[in-house]
């Protein structure tokens, strides 16, 4: 059975964007929550994701109305799984997406900072930093009551209302 793969990095990276050096080192030290393919809370945060990427996502990036712009996907690894990870995006277009990988892959090979190219259709979430608050992180929210304590207040503390 195939389970939902995300990075602890996914959630820490809104955090450390200002400081490239130690996103490498962070991304290598950061865990992995596993949800299972059909985990409905996930899933609905994914599709909350999708339903807003065109209508707010997309807008802002157009509109340049933000910072620290990220897509997260889902990557087709070889166990037959996803692996869902943060993306800064480089090209977006109605085919394809081509962005550098903001966390250090578990289950497929790659590395932070590589180029990687995907579907729009592979989006699992989207991010944006607008006067001090992430906007998006849908699926982070959702991964709020298993991640430590602190980290998770943190993000609170930082998460703009949803659309």
């Amino acid at each position: 059975m195939s389970a939902f793969r995300s990075s602890l990095a996914c959630l820490c990276i809104g955090l450390c964007l200002s400081l490239p050096a130690a996103l490498h080192a962070q991304a290598q030290d950061d865990a992995v929550v596993g949800y299972e393919t059909g985990d409905t809370k996930m899933n609905a945060a994914i599709g909350q994701a999708r339903a807003t990427y065109e209508s707010v996502f997309i807008p802002a990036v157009r509109a340049r109305s933000g910072s620290q712009f990220m897509l997260k996907a889902g990557i087709d690894t070889p166990a037959d799984g996803l692996e869902h990870i943060w993306i800064a995006p480089i090209s977006i277009s109605a085919q394809k997406i081509t962005g550098t990988l903001m966390n250090e892959p578990v289950h497929f090979k790659a590395h932070v900072g590589d180029e990687i190219t995907f579907a729009p259709n592979q989006i699992s979430d989207w991010s944006f930093r607008r006067d001090g608050k992430l906007h998006g992180n849908y699926t982070t929210r959702v991964m709020l009551p298993d991640i430590p304590a602190e980290q998770a207040a943190n993000l609170r503390a930082q998460l703009a209302p949803l659309p």
